[in-house]
C-alpha cells in the first residue's frame, strides 16, 4: 500500500521513495531492535504499481530479507502470480484476475494464494478461480480484507463465503482459515493447528460439529463459546 510518505508523488517517484528511502529506514530500525518486519508488500495493480515497479520493490524488500506477500492480478490479469512466483513469494493475495499460467507457476514455486470473499462480495468483481487453483495443486489460504472498501472482522463470514461464493468444501475452507492462513505468513512452525509444541490458538464452540461455525450463516456470536490466545482464554461467552 501506499504510505503516506508517497502520497502525491507519481508510481515512479514512489517506488525510487519505497526502494531508497523508506526500506533502508525500516532496515536500520530492525538492525537496531527497534521494529519487526516479516514481509514486503505491494499492491500490484494498474494505476497504482505496475509489474515492473512492483518487481523492484519486492526485490529491494526480498534483499533486506524480507519475504515476499504481495497483492497481485485483482482487477486486471497483468501477471503479477508469474512475477511473484519468479520471485518465489511466499504468498499472493487477491488472484481474481490470475490466468492458468500464473496458477501453474504458483504451483511450481510454492507461492500460497491468499483468496478474499470478502473483496469478491462487496465490491461486485469476479470471485478468483479457486477451484482451478486447488485442483492444480497450490495451497489456498483465506483472509477478510480488513480495509476501508471491503471491511470484514468476522473470519466464519469469510468462510462461508468461500464455499458460496468459491465452491469450497467446508474441510477446505477450514484449512484455508488456518493452516494454510499461518503459511501464509511464514508461521505454520508455531500457529494453525492444535498441536504439541505450538500456540494454544483456538475457538471453542458450542454445537454438536465443527461445521455449524461455517452453516450457520451470522449466527457465530451465539456458536463461539471461548476463544483461547496461547493458552489463555480472551474471551468467554456469558
Amino acid at each position: 500500500m501506499i504510505s503516506k510518505y508517497v502520497q502525491g508523488k507519481t508510481p515512479k517517484e514512489a517506488t525510487n521513495d519505497v526502494i531508497s528511502v523508506q526500506l533502508p529506514k525500516i532496515v536500520k530500525l530492525m538492525s537496531d531492535g527497534l521494529l519487526k518486519v516479516d514481509n514486503i508488500d505491494v499492491f500490484c495493480e494498474k494505476g497504482v504499481f505496475d509489474v515492473d515497479q512492483s518487481k523492484r520493490i519486492l526485490v529491494a524488500g526480498k534483499d533486506a530479507g524480507l519475504q515476499i506477500n504481495f497483492h497481485g492480478d485483482e482487477l486486471h490479469p497483468l501477471e503479477g502470480a508469474e512475477m511473484g512466483a519468479e520471485l518465489g513469494a511466499l504468498a499472493i493475495s487477491h488472484l481474481e484476475e490470475i490466468s492458468e499460467k500464473g496458477i501453474k507457476a504458483m504451483v511450481e514455486a510454492g507461492s500460497i494464494g491468499v483468496v478474499l470473499p470478502t473483496t469478491a462480495y462487496i465490491l461486485r468483481i469476479k470471485p478468483p478461480p479457486v477451484r482451478l487453483m486447488i485442483e492444480s495443486g497450490m495451497a489456498v489460504a483465506l483472509g477478510s480484507d480488513y480495509n476501508p472498501n471491503a471491511h470484514c472482522l468476522s473470519m466464519p463470514l469469510v468462510m462461508h463465503l468461500a464455499c458460496v461464493l468459491m465452491h469450497m468444501s467446508m474441510p477446505e475452507a477450514l484449512i484455508a482459515a488456518t493452516l494454510n492462513a499461518a503459511a501464509a505468513l511464514g508461521l505454520s512452525e508455531t500457529h494453525g493447528t492444535i498441536e504439541v509444541g505450538k500456540y494454544g490458538d483456538m475457538v471453542v464452540i458450542d454445537a454438536n460439529r465443527w461445521e455449524h461455525l461455517i452453516y450457520q450463516l451470522g449466527s457465530h456470536d451465539k456458536l463461539i463459546d471461548c476463544v483461547i490466545r496461547h493458552g489463555d482464554i480472551v474471551y468467554q461467552r456469558v
